[in-house]
């Protein structure tokens, strides 16, 4: 008996060794709401948030909000077994270490808005394998390292909007076959290198918008054949005349609105003028003689083409010479002084 005992003791000093290794504490006395059949429970929580401490039935989320935590740490959330959604939002988080959510095979979304997520760590979103989107909105991430997004075989979506990232690598992410919405709207992106997303082949939708983009590569989007919606507006964009479309052949909406693009040519668009159904060009300085060969070009090819601004009368440039020629040409041949005057708001025409 005495033997027996002992070695239980031992077994649960290892298991809770094992466990104080494996978690690192994130709570301190906060309120955790549990929702499950529409009822609200409220749980406080020291350590970690581990499967044991939440009912047994099927639960429909799990909330943390509006509370002060500086840090998701290793094992914060795990071994939640349930079908659920996490919101983890306005909590004040600087950082996500690696493996912060640990054995959470039916966990469908994650959110992660509104906190002041500075850096994510490689491996912090590893093997979530029902995940479907992923919100780290409105943070202040300047850094993510390659291999964050790991053996994620459901991820449908990252949205990684008005953050402070000045580049993109799809290093970032690995295993992830299923992913088609990558939004990075609102961050400090300048420039989008060759082949920036080949191994990333089931993209649909790309969001670029409202960055600091002021060069795509001509092969940027070298292999993304599924490609439906590519959104590149609010940019530096000075030209985007030589990036190759070919591989887009599945593309039916593109928006380079508010650049400051002056040249483009409806031969641009061949490679997908069989798919385009809606091309956002307005707020940019085009040439005039430009504006009217796609204006002509998208009502031939039915189209729709938004390149005017309501209410302002200046929504086209004439070169200082051969004004009827769409052709490419350097800034001291335009007006330059009319130029910024495109960048201000507008409504488009519908």
């Amino acid at each position: 008996m005495d033997v027996t005992y002992s070695l239980l003791c031992a077994l649960l000093f290892c298991s809770v060794t094992v466990y104080a290794q494996n978690c690192v504490p994130t709570f301190q006395n906060h309120e955790i709401e549990i929702v499950l059949n529409n009822q609200k429970l409220s749980k406080t929580v020291t350590g970690c948030l581990i499967g044991n401490q939440i009912p047994t039935v099927n639960i429909d989320s799990i909330n943390i909000k509006g509370q002060m935590i500086p840090s998701l740490n290793s094992g914060a959330i795990s071994n939640i077994l349930h079908h659920f959604q996490l919101n983890i939002i306005h909590n004040e988080i600087d950082v996500i270490r690696e493996n912060a959510f640990r054995n959470l095979p039916r966990l469908q979304n994650l959110y992660l808005n509104h906190n002041h997520i500075t850096s994510v760590e490689p491996y912090a979103f590893e093997n979530l394998l029902s995940v479907k989107n992923i919100f780290l909105r409105n943070n202040n991430i300047e850094v993510i390292k390659k291999d964050t997004f790991v053996n994620l075989p459901n991820l449908l979506a990252i949205f990684l909007n008005n953050n402070k990232l000045k580049n993109f690598d799809q290093n970032w992410f690995v295993s992830t076959p299923m992913l088609i919405w990558l939004v990075l709207v609102g961050n400090d992106i300048t420039s989008l290198k060759a082949r920036a997303f080949q191994d990333l082949t089931s993209l649909t939708h790309i969001a670029f918008n409202n960055n600091n983009l002021r060069y795509v590569h001509p092969e940027a989007f070298y292999g993304l054949n599924k490609l439906e919606e590519l959104t590149l507006g609010e940019n530096e964009l000075t030209s985007f005349d030589k990036v190759n479309l070919n591989y887009s052949s599945a593309l039916n909406r593109l928006g380079i609105e508010h650049n400051k693009i002056t040249y483009l040519s409806p031969r641009f668009f061949n490679a997908v003028r069989g798919t385009m159904k809606v091309l956002f060009i307005q707020g940019n300085p085009f040439q005039c003689a430009c504006v009217d060969e796609l204006v002509m070009w998208a009502s031939n090819n039915d189209i729709k083409l938004y390149w005017k601004c309501e209410e302002k009368e200046v929504y086209c440039l004439f070169p200082l010479s051969n004004e009827n020629d769409c052709v490419k040409r350097p800034t001291d041949q335009l007006n330059s002084s009319l130029i910024e005057s495109f960048r201000s708001d507008c409504a488009i025409e519908l």
